[in-house]
């Protein structure tokens, strides 16, 4: 049951906005059901029955594709809208009872100079490249794009939400490509069993061809797109005379095994654990519109680390999902706006909350996880993730993240092709505590998602709304932590709420209602939001901005064709507002943005913004202290990216800013370059330095709790930050590859002019503070290395064999607040490292 004084007006107020997206949608509906289909959806293939299936071994010469129709009515798309290519283009398309077949034939009289660049499966390179795009289910909003370039190496991608691609779905497919006088051509077999349908006797799929040709930087499609438009789905062609096919049996099992050696950082001096497990992944149909995918006893070792960064701020950071079990699917779980924090899948098999020492689990172990994802006829679309995770325990013994069962529910319905949606997601968190946990970690937490959105004007503008409603519980102990985290802060003197130490249970709501043009050159978009104080939704979602009302309004400008000057152009200009529950105005920013790429391929942008703009107010930057006023922030932000095409491609970057009337400032640059010096062998090599001083870095609170005693601490912080991100691939075929990555990271920090608040609303700035010690914090030298190496080979479709060899150093105790790059990095590599080896084996089975 969701409780909070705040929330009885919100949540007639939210409600009422999904009402309203619901009537709109009802009106729309009715007024558009007897359009004809956009016009771009008038062309139309035709697939023939193959009597014998054709070699797949890129050549034509099969009777199949002599008796085909060519669909021949290419038309470019990138750099201009509606253009005539170039170059001609064919596509030819069959089946059997079992695989749709394609032929592509990308005419070239210059075949020489095709670019056929190696790299392992789903790495896009500057090459030529040609795509099939399959809309199975014909309903203008999935489907899957399935790509290829000379040399044969794959990448595809599932597509949601029309537009949105998905780059973790691997499908199981074959290709070939050859190249001869002509140009070259791929010649495609899909399985039906990789395909997403309703049994019907006669089919018809969405359908299109995409060309890239990269030396002239151009692409074409069949039929026309128009990158204008903002969709991609529905503006598909059709491809017709399917029959017959029925509905294929659609099972896959990929057990696997690892073995692993991993460092055991309990022994001082070295020691190492080895392991050997095992492990099994599904993916079943139920009927025709139904798929189930499990995972037992997962594995993600082959999956690249994390960056290294040293947090100081009051929030956590956000890191990208890199599990392909969790990504793969994950965009019926997103909505296309701010409501997508209440589903962060990092969340599950987390490092340890409890975590001590580095003698703890750095992961929690996942048993087992499933996902059940539905669509049908009607526009209702369904998912479901259930996932357990184990009790971890300490190197003490004492439970360090109890053992945990996480559900997510979603589900919604599309009407008018796509162009409106109603939708609901449900997210639950139940843990099992003890005595070691009870105090600390919330035993529930859930959240309610209503949401929707509406498209009118012939898809040129949208309405949106969504409205949350949150609840966590737990021991008194446990909710009083959470009121006082960096979320809420409930012990800050002057907020809205009441820190209450005998809560068992808090909650809150979040709404946001929104209008944006999402067609054409001129883009303009209006988004207003509220989250009530008590929201806690980062049990299993990722949402820090709580207390929070909030306006932003936005302009873009797009450039369609090319000029004389500019192949393309983006410019945007935005403005944000944020204020507390309260009216307490907390953040105010403006910006601007320029890009473009010029006739010769190079690329720049340019970002300019300014922030706490009047009487801003800081409700975070004490941790639990009163608002401190803000004085005014500047960033400025140059970018330069370089031709793609060459051998060498280099980027750019260089960033300065000020605050604090100009007490705080920072500068820094970035400079790397991409660099392939064969066709199997690519290597890049990226450098980040920043310098940093805040005036205002916070450093403790002291004195007694929720007192008048407290006094709230920041000292000048001067910091140098240095990164080093190297990247290699070698490819000897497309199933057979070595990736490396590395990253060496610094930062140095040198304290000074300990304060505490004295008047934190002080016009003034030095008002603001006085003198807290004369000495200053302990100044740190924090280095940190991590790598990963992986060789894959993928022996036969989908089967892969990873060797890995990960390692980590890292070291803080040298030269404290001193920073002498050469010597930092020399004391790194130093320091003792941590080498984890392992040998994943899997087999795909399709029984």
């Amino acid at each position: 049951m969701f409780v909070s004084r705040s929330r009885r007006t919100v949540v007639p107020a939210a409600l009422s906005v999904v009402a309203l997206l619901a009537a709109l949608i009802t009106t729309s509906s009715s007024r558009l059901r007897a359009q004809t289909a956009d016009s771009t959806r008038a062309t139309v293939g035709q697939a023939i029955r193959a009597t014998r299936a054709p070699d797949i071994d890129g050549r034509e010469n099969d009777a199949v594709w002599r008796a085909a129709t060519p669909m021949t009515a290419f038309r470019q798309f990138e750099p201009g809208e509606n253009g005539e290519p170039t170059f001609r283009t064919e596509a030819r398309a069959a089946y059997d009872d079992r695989y749709l077949y394609v032929i592509v034939r990308a005419f070239d009289p210059h075949p020489d100079s095709l670019a056929a660049l190696l790299s392992r499966r789903d790495v896009k390179t500057a090459s030529d490249q040609l795509k099939i795009i399959i809309d199975a289910y014909h309903d203008g909003r999935t489907g899957v794009e399935l790509a290829v370039n000379p040399a044969g190496v794959k990448r595809d991608y599932s597509i949601y939400g029309d537009i949105t691609e998905d780059a973790t779905w691997d499908g199981v497919w074959d290709v070939a490509t050859s190249i001869d006088s002509l140009g070259w051509i791929a010649e495609y077999r899909v399985p039906f069993s990789q395909l997403r349908f309703t049994a019907r006797d006669v089919h018809t799929f969405g359908f299109g061809v995409w060309r890239d040709i990269t030396r002239l930087n151009e692409r074409t499609g069949w039929p026309l797109y128009r990158p204008s438009r903002r969709t991609l789905i529905s503006q598909l062609g059709t491809l017709e005379g399917i029959t017959g096919i029925g509905t294929p049996r659609r099972l896959e099992l990929l057990p696997y095994t690892v073995t692993k050696s991993v460092p055991n950082p309990a022994v001082p001096r070295g020691g190492v654990r080895g392991s050997l497990a095992g492990g099994l992944d599904l993916k079943a149909g139920l009927g025709s519109r139904v798929t189930i995918d499990a995972t037992v006893n997962p594995d993600f070792g082959q999956v690249e680390a994390d960056p290294a960064v040293l947090n100081l701020s009051a929030f956590e950071i956000r890191f990208d999902e890199r599990r392909p079990f969790f990504q793969e699917g994950a965009g019926l779980y997103r909505c296309g706006g701010s409501c997508e924090g209440i589903f962060y899948t990092r969340r599950i098999g987390r490092t340890p909350q409890l975590r001590r020492s580095n003698a703890d689990a750095l992961f929690t172990n996942i048993t087992a996880a499933a996902k059940i994802t539905g669509r049908f006829d009607n526009g209702l679309a369904f998912g479901l993730v259930n996932a357990s995770t184990e009790q971890v325990r300490g190197a003490d013994g004492a439970t360090i993240e109890p053992q945990t069962n996480y559900l997510v529910l979603r589900g919604l319905r599309e009407m008018r092709g796509g162009r409106s949606q109603l939708g609901m997601e449900l997210t639950d968190v139940r843990r099992r505590s003890d005595a070691a946990t009870d105090p600390f970690l919330r035993r529930a937490a859930t959240t309610l998602l209503l949401q929707g959105y509406h498209r009118f004007a012939r898809d040129r503008w949208e309405v949106m709304g969504y409205t949350g409603l949150n609840e966590v519980s737990g021991s008194a102990k446990s909710i009083a932590l959470t009121q006082r985290n960096s979320v809420h802060f409930y012990q800050r003197p002057d907020h809205e709420e009441t820190y209450d130490s005998t809560r068992t249970a808090m909650g809150g709501v979040v709404v946001s209602a929104g209008i944006k043009q999402v067609g054409g050159r001129v883009r303009y978009e209006n988004v207003l939001r509220y989250a009530s104080a008590g929201v806690e939704m980062n049990d299993l979602g990722f949402v820090n901005l709580v207390n929070d009302m909030s306006f932003r309004q936005s302009l873009d400008l797009r450039q369609l064709r090319p000029n004389r000057v500019l192949r393309s152009s983006f410019s945007t200009m935005s403005a944000e507002t944020h204020w507390t529950t309260g009216g307490l105005l907390a953040a105010q920013t403006v910006s601007v943005h320029t890009s473009g790429s010029l006739l010769n391929n190079w690329g720049g942008a340019i970002t300019a913004s300014l922030s706490d703009v009047g009487n801003t107010h800081c409700v975070s930057c004490a941790r639990g202290g009163p608002a401190l006023r803000q004085s005014m922030k500047n960033n400025l932000r140059f970018d330069l990216v370089g031709d793609p095409r060459p051998v060498v491609v280099p980027r750019a970057a260089y960033r300065i800013g000020t605050s604090d009337e100009g007490r705080s400032w920072y500068r820094g640059a970035d400079a790397g370059a991409e660099w392939r010096f064969a066709s199997r062998f690519s290597t890049s090599l990226a450098l980040n330095y920043d310098q940093v001083t805040n005036d205002q870095q916070w450093i403790g609170n002291y004195g007694a709790f929720l007192s008048d005693t407290t006094h709230f601490t920041f000292a000048r912080l001067h910091q140098h930050i240095l990164g080093i991100t190297m990247r290699a691939n070698w490819t000897a075929t497309p199933t057979l590859s070595f990736q490396l990555y590395a990253q060496p990271f610094v930062t140095t920090g040198q304290y000074s002019n300990w304060r505490e608040l004295s008047d934190a609303r002080a016009d003034e700035y030095d008002d603001r503070f006085s003198t807290f010690r004369t000495s200053a914090p302990a100044n740190f030298n924090v280095k940190q290395f991590n790598s990963n190496a992986v060789l894959r080979w993928e022996y036969r479709p989908a089967s892969a064999i990873f060797l890995v060899w990960q390692q980590g150093r890292a070291q803080d105790a040298r030269n404290p607040g001193v920073f002498v790059p050469g010597r930092d990095v020399r004391d790194l590599f130093g320091a003792r490292p941590l080498n984890t080896l392992l040998l994943k084996v899997s087999y795909w089975f399709n029984p």
